[in-house]
């Protein structure tokens, strides 16, 4: 009797915890939505950009310097996860008012070196509506001086100039947006694009009826600032997905008191799409290195989605807001990378627990592939898979081999571990070397469940087979894979930071999970034929 009233009771407690669980943390959303007003639009991700500018130089003992433009931090674009790999050189950064300018210097450089500087950059559209009838101003504040002048490549006062824009533009009733149309669809219809790669000033351009951005641009500055319309150059490049070392520059005018941008070559009037990357301001060249020596260099660029920042914020900073982790994590520094990379890791484990326990694979540890999928966010899956691979298996002959010399457990695990460091320094270096830096990322993997997992191997291989230890790597991979998918979700990363709470509702199905008692899915495929004799 007493036995069935203490039955009664663990089930009892089990199925409050368990409604606890779930009913807890919907209340707290729900106070979020309703007395908070949480904007839901925060769930909706936003693209950002990953760029690497990867950069090479052959020395012949000379000293040599590299300067480019580094992008600054606006009220369009935000840049951060800004790091960099030198090699040889050392590096100092000049920041002005406008432009942010990096410097690599080096003496007596020999042989082929190599420098890499990546970002990650957020950005949204822009589009202005310019009023009709505003007439050009006859006077400017005399900080827009220089953007009003004559300069080399911009021919704002010689004749061919205003004689183009007498055939463009009338003389009568001259408008800021009617000008700036006429010059606009001028440049676009009638000058050509071609994609030339040297420089192109405003005349050559005007003459050739052709050129490329920058020489559209240059002409674009010197009909405004002709018609006494300040206007300036934006070097930059639009970022797609893959490699190119083009880069691109348009023009943004003075209107009513912004900053409006314009591109004759992508007809873009008026405004800036949220792929444009701003790096520099004025007639500059985005890189200048020492005369003679072979300099090469490219752009890489992927594209990501990521949870939006002006949403995420606006959660951390809700009154009342007791629940929400970010903003008090951020107090101490820690970034929302991390933060992502904590609140997942039990999304991992849950997806871990149902490959195991109801699919019925096996894997090395329990929670292995949600921490391997973990580290595995900044490598990439692929390169994740390969990287997680090659130390285990590399760590694992070395714990045979320690086997054979009948080493005690202690100091032959404490080898292993030191293996899989020197494994993961070699990857990375070799990462680095050849190009791969997702690769170079491995540093990341738990060290010390790599070193247990290569102990695991090396036994299962000598109790079990070879046979053994690939099935098992088969279905640890498959686990891995599917942790990676959830984990880098991006809608289920938003849906975490924005309702932490929710990681109750986890604990909730794992304590569901952990009455399971049906038949695993493994084991169904294995003797289906019995089960479904037997239903008959």
């Amino acid at each position: 009797m007493s036995n069935q009233r203490s039955v009664r009771t663990r089930r009892g407690a089990y199925v409050a915890l368990l409604a606890l669980m779930v009913l807890a943390p919907m209340a707290v959303a729900g106070y979020k939505l309703y007395a908070l007003d949480y904007p839901l639009a925060g769930l909706i991700p936003a693209p950002s950009y990953t760029v690497e500018v990867n950069m090479q130089v052959d020395g012949h003992g000379e000293d040599i310097r590299i300067q480019t433009y580094l992008p600054k931090t606006d009220a369009r674009q935000s840049v951060d996860n800004e790091e960099s790999s030198t090699g040889v050189f050392v590096s100092s950064i000049h920041s002005d008012s406008l432009n942010r300018e990096v410097s690599w210097n080096a003496e007596n450089v020999a042989g082929q070196q190599s420098l890499r500087y990546a970002y990650s950059v957020r950005a949204h559209h822009v589009r202005y509506e310019i009023p009709e009838g505003i007439p050009i101003p006859e006077s400017y504040s005399p900080a827009l001086a220089p953007f009003l002048a004559d300069e080399p490549g911009i021919h704002r006062d010689d004749p061919q100039i205003a004689r183009a824009l007498d055939s463009i533009v009338p003389a009568e009733n001259r408008t800021v947006l009617d000008v700036l149309t006429r010059i606009h669809r001028h440049l676009q219809d009638n000058i050509a694009n071609r994609n030339f790669s040297g420089y192109t000033d405003s005349l050559t351009a005007l003459k050739l009826g052709e050129a490329s951005c920058n020489g559209k641009s240059r002409l674009f500055v010197a009909m405004a600032r002709k018609l006494n319309i300040p206007a300036r150059l934006i070097g930059g490049f639009v970022m797609e997905q893959g490699s190119k070392r083009t880069s691109h520059q348009w023009v943004e005018v003075y209107v009513n008191g912004h900053w409006v941008p314009f591109d004759t070559i992508n007809d873009h009037f008026a405004e800036i799409p949220a792929n444009y990357l701003t790096l520099y301001y004025g007639d500059q060249a985005l890189f200048k290195h020492t005369a003679n020596v072979n300099f090469q260099y490219m752009f890489k660029t992927s594209k990501q989605l990521v949870p939006q920042r002006d949403a995420q914020d606006a959660l951390s900073q809700s009154a009342l807001n007791i629940t929400n982790l970010y903003a008090h994590f951020e107090r101490v520094g820690i970034s929302q990378n991390l933060l992502k990379i904590l609140l997942m890791l039990p999304l991992g484990a849950l997806v871990t627990v149902v490959f195991r326990n109801v699919v019925g694979l096996e894997t090395f540890g329990t929670f292995l592939p949600a921490l391997i999928a973990a580290a595995a966010r900044e490598t990439g899956l692929l390169w994740g898979i390969v990287g997680f691979l090659g130390i285990v298996l590399v760590s694992a002959v070395i714990r045979r081999g320690l086997d054979w010399m009948q080493l005690l457990h202690s100091p032959k695990m404490a080898i292993v571990l030191t293996t899989v460091v020197i494994v993961m320094m070699a990857t990375t270096v070799g990462g680095v070397q050849l190009g791969l830096f997702e690769l170079a990322h491995v540093t990341l993997f738990p060290i010390a469940i790599l070193a247990i997992t290569a102990e695991r191997v090396a036994l299962m291989e000598a109790e079990q087979g070879a046979m053994k230890v690939a099935r098992i790597t088969l279905m640890t991979l498959v686990v891995i894979a599917a942790c990676y998918a959830v984990m880098d979700s991006i809608f289920m990363q938003s849906l975490v930071l924005a309702f932490p709470e929710l990681l109750l509702v986890v604990v909730a199905l794992n304590l569901w999970l952990g009455k399971w008692i049906g038949i695993r899915v493994m084991e169904f495929m294995r003797f289906r034929r019995l089960i479904l004799e037997s239903a008959k």
